[in-house]
């Protein structure tokens, strides 16, 4: 139920309200990507001071993505969020320490909530860049040539993988792909994935993306099944490093955006690299 009504309102925003469109849905996925980030990574008494200061340089990234020229933007939001962090995070110690001096700070407590504090600044960058930035590459992709096609054709091999794996997995699954982060994903599955995606994105560039050769789209179908697979397991690694089973449950069936958009993520730089070399 879920992807009978999520799909349709994805391609309706990719497809029919361009790059306005595009620019609104990376935002909106950016937004629940970090916000379950956000409670996964930060904790009591300040996190949600952190997390709300986190939404905004999100919204404030993708706001000047969308307005200011490509290059400005790129060398300004690549610095400007990370330094502010960093500043913001600075004087949020006093208060982490409870306004004590230097005292407090060298004692093992203060020690200990400091190496906690400066661990969630780090952890503050990461998800800027694993849920913001690559969600951007949404806009990139999309004002490419044909990127309304090309943009679908990375959902559709994303979705597609995903969907075979399951099924091959679960009727020809014998071999672990990687069991110390993710028992139950096979080299089965991950090959009927990677077959199944294959398929599809044939068939999807024979009708869309004709000008293209069958070569051309293989690999690219094949490379991105990969930075799918390797994107879910990256985002496992996250779930398992603080002991939860989904990232969120806002999507019945799905769990949260991060479970739902982590092979998203990492397929679009791929794609974007393919654009840039074919240009």
């Amino acid at each position: 139920m879920t992807a009978l009504v999520g799909i349709p309102v994805i391609l309706g925003l990719l497809i029919g309200l361009g790059v306005e469109g595009v620019a609104f849905f990376s935002w909106v996925v950016s937004m629940g990507m970090l916000y379950e980030f956000s409670k996964m990574f930060f904790s009591l008494p300040d996190a949600t001071t952190k997390t709300i200061l986190l939404l905004l340089l999100n919204t404030f990234i993708h706001f000047v993505n969308y307005w200011i020229t490509v290059g400005l933007s790129s060398a300004f939001l690549g610095i400007a969020p990370m330094f502010f962090l960093s500043i913001i995070f600075l004087f949020m110690v006093p208060k982490l320490l409870n306004y004590g001096g230097f005292e407090a700070l060298n004692s093992e407590e203060g020690l200990k909530k400091l190496s906690k504090h400066f661990n969630e600044l780090m952890a503050a960058c990461f998800g800027l860049v694993y849920a913001c930035w690559l969600p951007l590459l949404m806009v990139s992709i999309r004002q490419s040539n044909q990127g309304k096609y090309w943009l679908i054709f990375t959902m559709l091999v994303v979705w597609s993988s995903d969907s075979f794996a399951y099924f091959a997995g679960k009727f020809f699954g014998r071999t672990l792909l990687y069991e110390t982060v993710s028992p139950k994903k096979t080299w089965e599955g991950a090959l009927g994935g990677s077959l199944g995606a294959l398929i599809v994105s044939l068939v999807f560039g024979h009708y869309f993306l004709s000008n293209v050769s069958l070569v051309e789209l293989s690999v690219m179908s094949l490379t991105i099944s990969v930075a799918s697979i390797l994107g879910d397991l990256c985002e496992s690694l996250l779930k398992r490093a603080v002991n939860v089973k989904d990232s969120g449950s806002i999507l019945p069936g799905h769990g949260g955006f991060l479970d739902r958009f982590d092979g998203v993520v990492f397929a679009l730089p791929v794609m974007y690299a393919f654009l840039w070399l074919l240009s």
